[in-house]
Parts: structure tokens; C-alpha cells; sequence
């Protein structure tokens, strides 16, 4: 009896955890209507085919919509404000700066990601990808901005106030990292998008409940059946 409880506990364990995700994931997919909705207004005007022109743009149209005046940003979550938030309140620093570039630079078709420079100044900003190889850092806040115009990433070395890079340097643990970038691909969708994130946990944690939850059924005594009592009956008459 206590296994059969315990397989059914984790199947609705499983179950909730399956429609926390699919709540997480309507949620998501609400946000990113709206970054492309903003994002399609932004690069109203801007030839298709100028990748440089396009992320000025977009850039550009962040640094005069976010803003750090105002901002509690001492107490903000791990998981923070999403790049939807951020756009309608208008307030963060460097690091909300550079989700809303990026999440706007993705809905436009452009490969972007953050990248956390450290040294004398901590600062975040994002990079991007273009169609000849070249990565280009691109600073989306304006207070402070770092690199007004756009730079080619081996150009952060002429910077002096920072004095590493890197794609992981979220935490305080991870910043005796040395200078590194990786190239996230998809996985920065997930990284720039809290909603997204947990749907993508729920869904892993909802597939893993499962999956006990189906060992222990597996592991249940089977229940005998009228016909297999009626011939242990017969048998034990003879």
C-alpha cells in the first residue's frame, strides 16, 4: 500500500509540475510577442540587409528606454526582471540593459548574448554574431556607457578598466574565471528569459517524476486475477 501511495503521489507530483511548466511557457510565449512587437517598431526605417544599422538601432533604442534612476538594484532577485518588465517600467542598470538588447537582437534574427567585463568597473554587455565570423561588443546602457560605438571583442584588451571577460560570470564564485567566451546558441534564449527557464526545469523535473513514479508502479506485488483464484482453488481441491 505505501508504494502504491508513493506512485501516486509522484504522478500528480508530476502532473503539477507538468502545468507549472505549461503555465511558465504561455507566460514566455505573452513576454515575446510583445520584445517583437517593441522590436519591429524599433527598426521601422532600417534596411534589412545593414546588420550594422540594425543593431545600432536596436541599441540605440535601448539606451534611450532604460534607465538606471530609481532602480533598487541592490535587492533584485537571481531570477530578474524580464526583458518585457524592463520595457514597460523603463528602469535598470547594464545588466537589464543588455537582456532587453539581446532578447530584441533575437527576435530580429541576429545571435546575441551577454558578456560580464570585470576589473576596475564591473559592466555588463552583449555581443553579436555576424554572418563573416566577427563578434562586436555592443554597450545598450547609458549609464555609464563604456564603448559608444560598436567594437570588434579583441578590442576589449585596449580598455583599461576592465581587465577580464567572460559568457558564465553571473555569481561572485565564478568571477576568478579567466577571460572566456562561448558561443551559447539557443541556450542564451533560456538564460535571458526567466519564464522560459523554469518552463524548461518544470518540464525536466515533470518528466523525471514520471519516470520514478512509473519505477515504483513497476515494483507494485501483482494483484491476482478471479481466474487465477478459481485455479489455485481447483488445484488445491485435488
Amino acid at each position: 500500500m505505501t508504494r502504491r501511495l508513493l506512485a501516486a503521489a509522484l504522478a500528480g507530483l508530476a502532473l503539477a509540475l507538468l502545468a507549472a511548466g505549461a503555465f511558465e511557457a504561455r507566460e514566455q510565449r505573452r513576454q515575446d510577442e510583445y520584445v517583437r512587437a517593441v522590436t519591429r517598431a524599433a527598426l521601422a526605417g532600417v534596411p534589412a540587409g545593414d546588420f550594422d544599422a540594425r543593431v545600432v538601432a536596436l541599441r540605440d533604442y535601448v539606451r534611450t528606454r532604460v534607465r538606471n534612476v530609481g532602480f533598487k538594484g541592490l535587492t533584485r532577485p537571481f531570477l530578474r526582471d524580464t526583458a518585457a518588465d524592463t520595457l514597460r517600467t523603463g528602469k535598470g542598470r547594464c545588466g537589464e540593459a543588455a537582456r532587453v538588447f539581446v532578447n530584441m537582437a533575437r527576435a530580429a534574427g541576429i545571435d546575441a548574448q551577454r558578456l560580464y567585463l570585470e576589473g576596475k568597473k564591473s559592466h555588463v554587455v552583449a555581443v553579436v554574431g555576424r554572418d563573416d565570423g566577427a563578434v562586436l561588443v555592443v554597450d545598450s546602457s547609458a549609464d555609464p556607457t563604456y564603448f559608444p560605438e560598436l567594437e570588434p571583442l579583441p578590442a576589449l584588451t585596449k580598455h583599461s578598466e576592465f581587465r577580464t571577460f567572460s559568457t558564465w560570470r553571473r555569481t561572485r564564485a565564478l568571477r576568478a574565471l579567466p577571460s572566456n567566451y562561448v558561443s551559447l546558441g539557443p541556450l542564451a534564449y533560456l538564460f535571458e528569459n526567466p519564464h522560459a527557464l523554469l518552463a524548461c526545469l518544470c518540464f525536466l523535473a515533470s518528466a523525471a517524476t514520471l519516470t520514478l513514479a512509473a519505477r515504483a508502479a513497476l515494483k507494485l506485488p501483482r494483484t491476482r486475477t478471479l481466474s487465477q483464484c478459481s485455479l489455485e482453488y481447483v488445484s488445491g481441491g485435488n
